[in-house]
């Protein structure tokens, strides 16, 4: 009789602490002006911020997916895109954050379609 009780409760707590995003912050960018030719670095600080909750003290890996090149805005290519730590620990409330860094490019003007979706996912490390 012990067990079914045991499993129930070993799939509910699997449940309880979900694995998710709860804010991103994107960087302020404020007076860009670039160039062809021009790059701007983009430290992590500065940049976009991602914060996580999930189960308290576990760790947590971030994965960043790209395909081909990204484009900020025509003629501004975003490079170089990484977190400051790709593995984090969550505090004692089960939160925390990881924050990525990049570069611009300048290039000469880009036309047609040149806005491309960043797909990242953050999972428990096993």
């Amino acid at each position: 009789m012990k067990y079914p009780l045991f499993l129930l409760l070993l799939i509910h707590t699997s449940f309880a602490f979900p694995l998710e995003i709860i804010e991103v912050k994107n960087a302020q960018l404020q007076n860009l002006y670039i160039y062809n030719g021009s790059r701007l670095n983009v430290y992590p600080e500065d940049g976009v911020i991602v914060t996580v909750k999930g189960k308290a003290t576990r760790q947590v890996k971030l994965e960043i997916k790209t395909n081909g090149a990204i484009y900020l805005t025509p003629g501004v290519r975003i490079t170089e895109l990484k977190p400051k730590n790709r593995i984090i620990t969550l505090d004692d409330y089960g939160e925390g954050e990881f924050a990525i860094g990049f570069s611009l490019l300048g290039e000469k003007n880009v036309g047609g379609k040149y806005k491309k979706p960043i797909k990242y996912e953050v999972n428990y490390v096993e």
